[in-house]
């Protein structure tokens, strides 16, 4: 979908449910249950719901709980406590492995992440990692297994075998970076924004470039949304044209932002860098949601199995159902 027709299908969606809302023309309210996790950013957006009124306008009534960890999410599902939780490209198949029956029904969130270096590094390029100490949130961090099949595939090594990666927390990689104990580091998508945004670090390569460089589309999603089956399929559509309407007014109003800050849905040691937050959230967006994205994501997955093997990837390979896109709104 071009970014016209994606706005296009936004105002349409906006209209239909503000009209909705207004000719009272619920005919039925459809309960959903969002399951968040405690540090995620579908917590802004559930919010956001309540906050514009867009899950009224869907005739939605939405019953949130907030979990403490993915774990306790997938139990939520596993026992229908929850309908829909965000996970990243692999969970809807590991999720239906675990016999916990789901599908992923629509994108959530491009990668927005990469490699942050320090202002003045001698690194200015994707060759001169190797032989480095790299450090990630985890070593089966999706954002490093993409870089991994990037240097084996284009630049002839992996920074896991030819030089050190290493484990380290997202709020510790700064410090790290200042002390020399690491080269290069790859902390969560909003990590990040928080150290580019201090003029101390800078992006040496996003996830989404190295994508492009693998010859793959570059917004395909990191994280989706993902239903449980036996959800009225009436209310998953809705629930989706709903966050899609919230996003979009998300992007054009600042007081949701200063609500989020407010209601500790999101903290930062300086809330100056919040701006730089929201702006790299809305980089993330996704555009559209079609059946060559699903393939594409097939063949990404494969690659990093080749690269990195299914024990760290977490699945041999993505089995193509455990995605639809049946209830993407129509472009």
């Amino acid at each position: 979908m071009k970014p016209i027709h994606a706005l296009l299908l936004t105002l349409a969606l906006l209209f239909a449910g503000t009209a909705a809302a207004q000719a009272g023309e619920c005919e039925e309210v459809f309960t959903v249950r969002p399951g968040m996790q405690a540090t995620g950013t579908f917590s802004w957006v559930v919010h956001a719901m309540d906050y514009f009124g867009t899950a009224e306008e869907y005739c939605l009534e939405l019953e949130p709980t907030t979990y403490a960890s993915k774990q306790a999410a997938e139990l939520a599902l596993r026992a229908g406590e929850a309908d829909v939780v965000v996970d990243d490209i692999i969970g809807a198949v590991t999720l239906r492995n675990n016999g916990i029956p789901v599908k992923a029904v629509y994108p959530y969130s491009k990668a927005t992440g990469g490699v942050v270096v320090p202002v003045d590094s001698e690194i200015t390029s994707i060759p001169d990692l190797e032989g480095k100490t790299i450090a990630a949130s985890s070593l089966d961090d999706k954002s490093l297994l993409i870089l991994r099949a990037l240097t084996t595939s284009e630049y002839g090594f992996d920074p896991q075998e030819d030089g050190e990666t290493l484990q380290a927390a997202p709020w510790l990689m700064a410090g790290l970076l200042e002390s020399g104990e690491i080269d290069a580091g790859i902390p969560y998508w909003h990590f990040v924004a928080r150290m580019t945004a201090t003029g101390e670090f800078r992006d040496l390569m996003m996830v989404t470039e190295m994508l492009d460089q693998l010859g793959m589309r570059s917004d395909l999603p990191i994280l989706v949304v993902v239903a449980r089956d036996g959800v009225e399929d009436e209310a998953v559509r809705r629930f989706i044209e709903a966050l899609i309407a919230t996003t979009d007014r998300m992007q054009n109003d600042d007081g949701i932002w200063q609500s989020i800050l407010d209601n500790e849905l999101y903290s930062l040691p300086d809330p100056s860098l919040f701006p730089e937050v929201r702006k790299r959230w809305e980089a993330g967006l996704p555009e559209e949601w079609n059946q060559e994205m699903i393939d594409q994501l097939v063949e990404l997955v494969d690659r990093l199995v080749e690269v990195a093997g299914p024990e760290v990837v977490g699945v041999e390979r993505i089995d193509p159902e455990a995605f639809t896109t049946e209830f993407a709104p129509e472009g």
